[in-house]
């Protein structure tokens, strides 16, 4: 019998059923020498495992794999009980998930292998089609750390009520860290998706509001992404405001001369306050807190790189300002369809993940973190100089530090969620770009992942044989910054109007929609088929879809959440009461969002109104004229 009788039949099938794992293993091949296949008594196949230093070891129970599983499930009864999502560690040959399958038929299971090449020794030995074709599967994947993130996220977006996990027993004894890995995972992945929630809950009528104000600024403005490269061989200081910015002063000055300073977000105050200037400002902040940090600042020509979503009347308007986009900015892409040209940035909860990003494409050799400290040493908040948050703002912060740190001397320091959650990103952020050098350069601050603990004043021993003049990054951007060509600017006016008429024609499906609901008397089978016809016009709708479905994500959830068993009630009353819950906080937000869009895009109409694309690209060539 051949070794690999499933393999052609197996990859076939992943090619169908889950594509993104069939490209994973393709052009994978097994291990001969980690994994041999010697099959059980009951004729089952099964593993051996060799590995240096370990003696071998059989992945199931060299009699019977099956019932093996079987007795294992057995054992989960009483946790199994009342998850209705079940995450799955480990997927092996697959006998565990076979038995779980088998005995809960109504539960959802997500399943994470996190040895790749174990699962392409169950392609070859083992006919995976009978699994992993159950519509009880939700999902399925394979690989490291960041994929299991991934499955979490999606996880978490339908788990109702609580969801169990469990390690599989031969992954507890291959990988003994694994277990802690996840326990350390799973509350970390869930704290940051619940944040991402709260954030765009909070956070969605501002952005709606900028992202359009800020269009017409867009068209007038170059994108950053023609400077990739220039900074080759150069390294760079991003500066957070943290208190060790402070610290950190007087080497920051010298430093200056020798190194690109770019200054993520309101850490610009603390620079200027200590009389350094930054060779390039980074912002994205929609908050009133962010308007008043950079309204009143005399920030000069200080070259400025702003996210749409900032608060569009704090960016400051001269010569020198460019732009980027976030990948999650579904407004500009849909009225500007990008290109890579348009510099589009992972989405990111901290402007230093955006001015890390923009560093890296500008060719910057190697990363260091000033005033990145992700918590409050000595319980303090920020560098003496930031100050556009009020005392009680400050103090809510600190009382809110309920948690605490590992700090770069060894101790620790008090923290708060969102502190760990803007940490978590930045290293997520970090983790990207491997080969790339980063550090962390506070003598004070938290311990960053994938950073090299250094001090300043060492490093800057080892960069003065090179020097950046003050206006070094401003001759880059005259040099190779270009604006908008004129035919792409009608077309995105063109592209407002549009999106104004399918708005007004959004509106009028979804007032049909709310008459129908609120305008029942007994809700029959009629009733209920009409409903459906009318809520596809608006969740069908492109709008929807590329646009409000983003903002509204929290209200989206709790329809996805409840919608199957709204749908399975029998007694019609109910029914009508579970849609009202199901639906009503998305209606009431789109009746909201919808006439408020409409209304920007009309105040950013009248903008360009007159405005012609030549005299847009004159002012724009003006700017860059050597002054």
């Amino acid at each position: 019998m051949s070794m690999k009788k499933y393999a052609a039949d197996n990859l076939l099938f992943l090619r169908e059923q889950y594509p993104k794992i069939y490209r994973y293993i393709r052009n994978r091949s097994p291990s001969t020498q980690r994994f041999q296949q010697e099959d059980a008594r009951s004729g089952q196949a099964n593993l051996v495992i060799r590995e240096a230093g370990r003696p071998p070891q059989y992945l199931y129970s060299r009699y019977d794999p099956a019932l093996e599983a079987e007795r294992w499930v057995q054992s989960l009864e009483a946790d199994l009980r009342d998850a209705s999502d079940i995450l799955v560690v480990g997927f092996g040959l697959g006998y565990h998930a076979a038995a779980l399958l088998k005995e809960y038929p109504d539960k959802r299971f997500y399943i994470y292998e996190p040895d790749a090449e174990l699962l392409m020794q169950a392609v070859e030995i083992v006919d995976l089609r009978p699994i992993l074709s159950q519509r009880q599967i939700a999902s399925f994947a394979v690989g490291d750390d960041a994929v299991l993130n991934e499955l979490l996220r999606e996880l978490l977006r339908v788990a109702q009520d609580r969801f169990s996990y469990f390690i599989l027993p031969f992954c507890k004894r291959l990988q003994p860290s694994l277990e802690e890995r996840i326990k350390e995972l799973i509350p970390r992945v869930a704290r940051g998706f619940g944040i991402d929630l709260n954030t765009i809950a909070r956070f969605k009528t501002e952005w709606i509001e900028n992202l359009i104000a800020n269009m017409e600024r867009n068209l007038r403005t170059p994108s950053f992404y023609a400077l990739k490269d220039v900074c080759k061989g150069i390294p760079v200081i991003i500066t957070g405001s943290g208190p060790s910015l402070q610290m950190l002063a007087d080497t920051l000055r010298e430093v200056r001369r020798h190194a690109l300073i770019i200054a993520a977000g309101t850490s610009v105050q603390g620079l200027l306050h200590h009389g350094i200037k930054p060779h390039l400002i980074v912002s994205l902040d929609s908050s009133e807190a962010n308007k008043r940090a950079f309204v009143d600042l005399n920030l000069g020509q200080i070259p400025f790189l702003y996210i749409p979503t900032m608060k569009y009347e704090a960016i400051p308007d001269h010569p020198y300002l460019m732009h980027g986009f976030f990948h999650e900015d579904v407004i500009s892409h849909y009225l500007m369809n990008f290109t890579i040209e348009d510099g589009v940035l992972a989405s990111t909860a901290t402007v230093t993940g955006i001015a890390i990003q923009i560093a890296v494409h500008m060719g910057c050799s190697e990363v260091v973190l000033v005033g990145q400290d992700f918590s409050f040493p000595d319980n303090r908040v920020y560098s003496a100089g930031v100050d556009h948050f009020t005392s009680d703002e400050l103090q809510a912060r600190l009382q809110n530090a309920t948690l605490t740190v590992e700090n770069v001397n060894g101790g620790m320091n008090p923290t708060s969620v969102d502190m760990l959650h803007l940490k978590s990103d930045v290293e997520k952020i970090i983790g990207i770009f491997e080969d790339i050098p980063f550090y962390n350069a506070s003598p004070v601050g938290a311990v960053i992942e994938h950073t090299k603990p250094i001090k300043l004043e060492e490093w800057l021993q080892q960069k003065r044989a090179r020097s950046i003049s003050d206006d070094w990054l401003k001759e880059q951007m005259r040099q190779k910054l270009k604006p908008m060509p004129p035919n792409r600017v009608e077309k995105i006016k063109k592209r407002i109007q549009d999106m104004r008429d399918e708005l007004r024609d959004l509106e009028s499906a979804l007032q049909e929609l709310d008459k129908h609901i609120t305008g029942h008397v007994n809700p029959n089978d009629h009733w209920f088929i009409r409903f459906e016809a009318l809520w596809s016009r608006v969740v069908d709708h492109e709008l929807y879809r590329k646009v409000f479905s983003f903002f509204l994500t929290c209200e989206h959830l709790v329809v996805e959440r409840q919608w199957e068993d709204m749908r399975r009630e029998a007694d019609r009353e109910r029914k009508f009461q579970k849609l009202l819950k199901c639906v009503a906080p998305l209606v009431v937000e789109l009746k909201r969002l919808v006439p408020f869009t409409g209304e920007r895009l009309a105040d950013l109409s009248v903008k360009l109104e007159g405005k012609n694309p030549a005299a847009t690209v004159a002012g724009l060539e003006g700017n860059f004229e050597r002054n």
